[in-house]
């Protein structure tokens, strides 16, 4: 009995050890903490921990794992007092952190951050849990201290704290929140605790948008800090939210920047995307009502137009044509010149089929910085729209191509096609299958069989045999149920004396099509020139019976 009572002195002077003298500031202190609520798609509880204040303005910390799969979480205040977690500001896996923000229209009680390291043998207080019953402090010790990220601690305590302390803060003497509790692993008798510094100074970039931990957790995260980043994050979020969270993101955008322009003309451009008109409309006005002389907003709003006039099932919204369109862009031209606001113009002008406009405004964007082969493409296209001859768009797409050299990069292939084209129409097949070999040499190969077959045809207008065989084949290989390319590759053998291996590719022909009338005036024509003359004219009055002139001009001679 008396061994007992010994080991319940003992253990009531460690507690009262532990617990006693509660340092000055610690009412104050607990009033920081909070009882963080998180829960799941269907608003079930999915865990619940602690966490606390380090702002006024509602900028709490916790535990990443809490947050964890979450779609949604509240906070209840040490007063009692609940608030929505509105978004995540940073959070960490691997450090087990998170930091966030409640929807709180007053100020929230905080604790202060230290901005000093800890030292060795420091005497530190650990806050329990916000509901633990007793609410005293913890004494302990700081003994081994780690630096990680070259300005942030790593500190181990002496005592070994239950789950329940797990995001707790760890204060000074002075009061201020040095570290929060980290989650024990294992059996050792100590705890370690993560210096509050590196998860307040935690934040969401441009390129938050793609990070694993943040990503798991599904409440909204806080916009970057930095205004030239918000782009990249919206941009990067579009993609992986449904159309009512990105909303909510241009929302808080407009609500954070309501004094910058660009807040407006993103949102505008969700509203377009959406068909909501009015809306855009509005936000539009605003973007300029709040900056007149920014080029930037009237050529948004322009190429916005622009781009909704090209939409096929677009029903003309009040003025919303491709002439105010134009009228922004060349506002936006006259307050900041510029080549790239010029390329916009030619390209309206196109749409609206203003072509020789379009053209000079083309081509006197190639004496700028912006000279390129799609300016003379452009240019081309112009032309041929207008009707010009065929000699004068050739000599654009030679200025095209010219603006590289050999070899010939990829991004050749689009001047290299089209020029191939217009020879083919001025009847240079040899020139336009030279281009046609470099086009298929970019493109690696990855080409369909009508490709192959029409090289083939400008081969053999060249009497280029052995090439025009290869490119049959290919095409047949690729679409081997084509009737046409069978009967082709039977007219370019029997053209060459192979009139048995013409016969056989006219047959293939026509077993694919019956009814296909020069497949048999071609099987005709092969067979009786291999002596095969009553086959050869049935297959000719076949032809003809299937409307085919040439075979019965063939059967009267």
């Amino acid at each position: 009995m008396k061994h007992i009572f010994n080991t319940i002195v003992v253990l009531q002077i460690f507690i009262f050890s532990t617990y006693a003298q509660q340092p000055k500031w610690y009412k104050k202190a607990a009033k920081a903490q909070m009882t963080i609520i998180t829960y799941d798609k269907g608003g079930n509880i999915l865990r619940s921990g602690q966490g606390f204040f380090i702002d006024e303005q509602g900028t709490a910390v916790a535990d990443y794992n809490l947050f964890k799969e979450a779609h949604a979480a509240r906070v209840v205040t040490a007063d009692g007092k609940e608030f929505p977690v509105s978004t995540i500001n940073g959070a960490s896996s691997l450090y087990d952190v998170l930091k966030f923000k409640v929807e709180s229209k007053k100020k929230t009680p905080f604790l202060p951050l230290t901005t000093r390291k800890g030292t060795p043998k420091e005497k530190v207080y650990i806050l329990p849990y916000p509901t633990h019953e007793k609410r005293l402090c913890m004494s302990d010790t700081l003994t081994e201290i780690q630096t990680f990220g070259e300005k942030y601690e790593y500190y181990t305590l002496t005592k070994k704290t239950a789950d329940m302390f797990v995001s707790s803060p760890v204060m000074n003497e002075e009061g201020e929140v040095m570290a929060l509790v980290q989650r024990n692993a294992g059996t050792a008798a100590t705890s370690y605790a993560i210096d509050v510094r590196y998860v307040a100074d935690m934040n969401i970039t441009g390129l938050s948008a793609g990070n694993s931990d943040l990503s798991k957790i599904h409440i909204r995260k806080a916009l970057p800090s930095d205004l030239s980043e918000v782009n990249t994050f919206l941009f990067m979020m579009a993609g992986r939210c449904d159309s009512a969270e990105y909303h909510a993101y241009l929302n808080n955008f407009v609500e954070t920047y309501p004094d910058s322009s660009m807040t407006y003309t993103k949102r505008a451009e969700f509203y377009i995307n959406h068909n909501n008109y009015e809306l855009a409309e509005i936000d539009l006005d605003k973007a300029i009502e709040l900056d007149g002389k920014n080029a930037a907003n009237y050529y948004t709003y322009g190429k916005l137009l622009y781009d909704l006039n090209l939409k096929p099932d677009y029903q003309t919204y009040k003025d919303w044509d491709l002439n105010k369109s134009l009228q922004l862009i060349r506002k936006a031209h006259t307050l900041q010149p510029q080549p790239f606001y010029s390329l916009q113009e030619a390209k309206t002008l196109f749409a609206l089929k203003e072509y020789e406009q379009a053209h000079d405004k083309f081509l006197s964007l190639t004496s700028t910085n912006m000279r390129s082969a799609d300016l003379f493409l452009y240019a081309a296209e112009c032309k041929s729209m207008a009707g010009a001859d065929t000699l004068t768009i050739l000599a654009l797409q030679d200025s095209a191509v010219a603006c590289y050299t050999k070899p010939y990069p990829t991004e050749a292939a689009t001047a290299l096609v089209r020029r191939a084209n217009t020879l083919i129409q001025l009847g240079r097949h040899r020139n336009a299958v030279a281009d046609l070999y470099e086009y298929e040499r970019l493109i690696s190969g990855h080409l369909p069989a009508t490709f192959y077959y029409g090289r083939f045809l400008s081969e053999m207008k060249c009497r280029m045999y052995q090439q025009a065989l290869e490119d049959i084949d290919r095409a047949i290989r690729l679409s081997p149920r084509e009737a046409l390319f069978h009967l082709q590759r039977a007219v370019l053998l029997y053209s060459v004396g192979e009139t048995t291996e013409a016969i056989s590719s006219a047959q293939k022909s026509v077993e694919l099509a019956p009814d296909f009338a020069e497949a048999y005036r071609i099987l005709g024509i092969c067979q009786m020139e291999n002596k095969d003359t009553e086959v050869g004219k049935n297959n000719l009055k076949k032809a003809a019976e299937l409307g085919d002139e040439t075979a019965k001009r063939l059967l009267e001679e």
